[in-house]
């Protein structure tokens, strides 16, 4: 655990000091819940597992007012897929309050603590909304979970606590409330846990409400969207998982992509005849039943020609990358970042636009 503690405070400071600004491409992680499958072993919270937006050690953050709606509507797109997996009914409540916080770091705490209600809430729904009291507005995550004993809702917000029975449920260091805390301290923003064993949780962020912005106004919006590098871009997304492929759609759609989804080559191929439609990109996972995404795309692009293509795997080895570069592919790792995929997206279509 020493050590533990020491790579992640090491991995903070160095983050803080190289975060780079460019990959803030402003993208909702909406695919960001395939972190929880491809770490859930280890449960690295989302401070963790993206170095470039880590909590800042110091006391300094951006302060700001924002409206609260827009940030909730980025995590409710972010964690349907997840909370969908475990069959469980995620609720946003819509709000017009704005309040004035660090927009980012706010988000982060949010993360984790309704990362935290969908993990440990075995069956039932996770409800996420506002309310304003006292001059402040108070964000409330409540689940019907396991709960927490009374005697323990200190423990938990420490370093590598974790309750027997939420160990049992899933897997993890115990970091993720330790990082919410941090958060709120650096905020400003007290936290607060109802919650009793076997009788669900509710946590409540406490922060400064401010004077009401006016919301994005739709009709202005709506050419803006007409004229977006991605829209109209048609992917062949394949994957094994459909709850993967559930995720990608989503994220994808929002970018106004069409999406062809598929589970092997197959039947990939059938859902092209069926769409009638000629995909611009091949967006495959490596670890497919009966072979890997290389295989797949060579079987693709001799059937339908040669596409982009971008291969995601949680595999860094060189071995991979290299048979990826042998076939003109471009290589994702997972946990897989929308920023980075938007941005290999809008680069080839922006160059298909400047050869035509």
């Amino acid at each position: 655990k020493i050590t533990q503690a020491f790579t992640f405070e090491a991995a903070h400071r160095i983050a803080s000091n190289l975060r780079p600004a460019a990959l803030d491409f402003g993208i909702v992680p909406a695919i960001a819940w395939q972190l929880q499958r491809f770490t859930r072993n280890t449960d690295i919270p989302h401070e963790f597992s993206a170095p470039e937006d880590a909590i800042p050690l110091g006391p300094d953050a951006e302060i700001a007012a924002f409206r609260i709606g827009d940030v909730l509507k980025q995590l409710e797109l972010e964690f349907a897929p997840l909370a969908a997996e475990k069959q469980l009914q995620l609720t946003f409540v819509p709000s017009s309050l704005a309040v004035r916080s660090d927009r980012r770091l706010l988000r982060r705490l949010l993360q984790n603590l309704i990362s935290n209600a969908i993990k440990y809430t075995p069956k039932g729904r996770v409800l996420v909304g506002c309310r304003r009291r006292r001059g402040k507005v108070r964000i409330e995550v409540i689940d019907t979970g396991l709960g927490i004993p009374r005697t323990k809702h200190k423990l938990i917000f420490q370093e590598f606590q974790r309750l027997d029975q939420g160990a049992r449920e899933a897997r993890g260091l115990g970091l993720g409330l330790s990082i919410v805390e941090r958060i709120a301290r650096v905020l400003g923003h007290p936290v607060a846990i109802r919650s009793a064993a076997g009788r669900g949780s509710s946590f409540t962020v406490e922060l400064p409400v401010a004077v009401p912005l006016p919301e994005e106004d739709v009709q202005q919006s709506r050419p803006a969207r007409a004229t977006a590098p991605l829209d109209g871009l048609c992917i062949l997304a394949i994957d094994n998982e459909p709850a993967i492929l559930d995720g990608m759609e989503l994220l994808l759609t929002g970018w106004g992509c069409k999406v062809i989804k598929a589970g092997d080559v197959q039947t990939a191929l059938r859902e092209v005849r069926v769409a009638k439609a000629r995909p611009d990109v091949f967006l495959i996972d490596y670890h497919l039943d009966g072979g890997h995404g290389i295989d797949a795309v060579m079987s693709l692009r001799w059937k339908l020609g040669k596409m982009p293509a971008i291969l995601i795997t949680a595999d860094r080895s060189r071995k991979v990358r290299d048979a990826a570069a042998a076939v003109d592919m471009a290589v994702l790792h997972k946990p897989l970042k929308p920023a980075a995929l938007r941005a290999i997206l809008a680069q080839w279509r922006l160059s298909r636009a400047a050869a035509e």
